[in-house]
């Protein structure tokens, strides 16, 4: 059997990323530079045989660059939930104790009004295994965010949450690939961002 390959994309720069304000399940715009951040991985991509975005927009308006197909949309892709905190810059944020652990000591991180990284992680791992048997063999496209990329990483690799921030940047529309082969999940890729080191 063929091995199924998922590519999986984070968003492109909004223009809360730009000035340093969490999104959370709020939304800002892409950037001329997030869109031309797609443009860019658009010409890199292979052809899919599907196309799956989160429903925020950003992510939406990402994955209509680089898909010329139906996008089905997913409440699981979301990005976490930021509670309280969604919408304000990070600057201001910096002395509170629970964003501290948030950045800093995930495993002890609490949400005020939020999402825990493990609901992140069960909502992304729900996903892929709907996906991996819906389109066994096939090449699919999966446009999201950056901490549920990371969350759905740390079940693949079954890593602990406290590993939640040590698999680099996972910049906007860098790639994430994963491949399933003969039932085995192997993460062949993390944010990889080539086609935007010249933007």
């Amino acid at each position: 059997m063929r091995n199924m390959e998922i590519y999986f994309v984070r968003h492109g720069e909004t223009e809360w990323n730009k000035e340093g304000r969490l999104q959370g399940w709020l939304d800002s715009k892409l950037t001329a530079r997030g869109i031309a951040q797609a443009e860019r991985l658009r010409n890199e991509l292979p052809n899919f045989q599907a196309t799956y975005s989160s429903p925020l927009q950003r992510a939406i308006q990402t994955a209509s660059i680089l898909a010329d197909q139906e996008i089905h949309l997913d409440d699981r892709l979301k990005e976490i939930h930021l509670g309280i905190w969604q919408g304000q810059l990070i600057e201001a944020l910096l002395k509170d104790e629970l964003y501290d652990a948030y950045c800093n000591r995930p495993a002890m991180y609490v949400p005020n009004g939020g999402e825990t990284f493990e609901q992140v992680t069960h909502r992304m791992w729900d996903f892929l295994m709907d996906c991996s048997k819906l389109h066994q063999g096939e090449r699919i496209l999966v446009v999201t965010h950056g901490v549920a990329i990371r969350a759905l990483l740390l079940k693949v690799l079954n890593l602990p949450i406290r590993k939640i921030w040590d698999f680099g940047e996972i910049d906007g529309t860098s790639v994430t690939k994963i491949v399933i082969e003969n039932g085995r999940f192997i993460v062949e890729s993390i944010g990889m961002t080539e086609h935007i080191t010249l933007l």
